[in-house]
């Protein structure tokens, strides 16, 4: 008897020890909820940033002046590299460059291949259905570019006549977006803006499509080669294209924004590229 007692006496104990594991045991580790509680939520991208010391940014290394390779040394220049170096610094943090192909840009963005979009990058609606934008750095827009010798193209009417197969732009760029918004179907497309103005430079097109700056960019290497026409087909400014559920790292980067506009810094990048003053004004 006193074994069978005993026999049973073990049995109760394991029973209320297997209940007690039972209730009191952990959840799955990959719950969302006890993780946050325990600490161990996943970190942000401005903490991640952080804690490596890098920004990465993704650009069009072809789109003079805002961010291109040197002739010379293929070191990459221009407005976006210096105003990318300041803002990292000013981030407490270095920056690291990416080139990526431009019209899968947002689509690498969001898939994370780097943190921002550092590239003369113009606000649109459609582009705010994808992603985010800080705060504007530069009053932009897009244009159109003919020969120095055209005198036949003065406007947007001129424009609209000329056979679509001799209106040049880049693919997935803005200019590209403003020949859709003005009907302009059927128009030739480059992978890369040089492409466009050395064939507009030899004659097989007859106007770019194009954004202002990189305009008058090209307009001030060679003079006697390209010019401006017409007013703007569309104002566009530019800003910094990050992540819709990144908000720290977008607060972040408009305070360092701000503060360079205000203490004049962004204005003298611009004098350096531009020749005048393409930056917003402080508020």
């Amino acid at each position: 008897m006193k074994r069978i007692k005993y026999t049973w006496l073990i049995v109760l104990v394991l029973g209320l020890a297997l209940l007690a594991a039972g209730c009191g045991g952990e959840k799955p580790a990959d719950n969302p909820e006890e993780s946050a509680a325990n600490g161990e939520a996943e970190k942000t991208t401005l903490e991640q940033i952080e804690e490596n010391g890098v920004l990465v940014a993704g650009l069009d290394d072809t789109f003079a002046p805002m961010g291109y390779r040197d002739a010379e040394t293929n070191e990459l220049i221009g407005f976006d590299i210096d105003m990318g170096e300041e803002l990292a610094k000013r981030l407490g943090v270095d920056i690291e460059w990416q080139p990526t192909a431009w019209d899968g840009v947002m689509g690498s963005l969001n898939s994370k291949k780097f943190d921002v979009i550092i590239s003369g990058m113009s606000v649109t609606d459609e582009r705010k259905e994808v992603i985010n934008f800080s705060k504007n750095y530069v009053n932009a827009g897009i244009g159109m570019v003919v020969s120095k010798d055209n005198n036949d193209i003065k406007g947007l009417e001129d424009l609209k006549a000329l056979d679509p197969s001799e209106i040049a732009t880049q693919t997935g760029s803005s200019g590209k977006t403003a020949c859709d918004e003005l009907g302009l179907e059927g128009v030739k497309v480059y992978d890369q803006y040089p492409e466009a103005f050395q064939d507009l430079a030899i004659g097989r097109v007859k106007a770019v499509i194009v954004d202002v700056t990189t305009a008058a960019h090209y307009i001030s290497k060679k003079p006697d080669a390209y010019k401006v026409v017409g007013d703007r087909l569309v104002e566009e400014p530019y800003a910094i294209g990050i992540r819709k559920d990144d908000a720290d790292l977008k607060a972040a980067i408009d305070n360092a924004l701000t503060e360079m506009i205000k203490d004049g810094t962004l204005t003298s990048i611009s004098q350096k590229w531009f020749g005048d003053d393409v930056t917003p004004k402080a508020e």
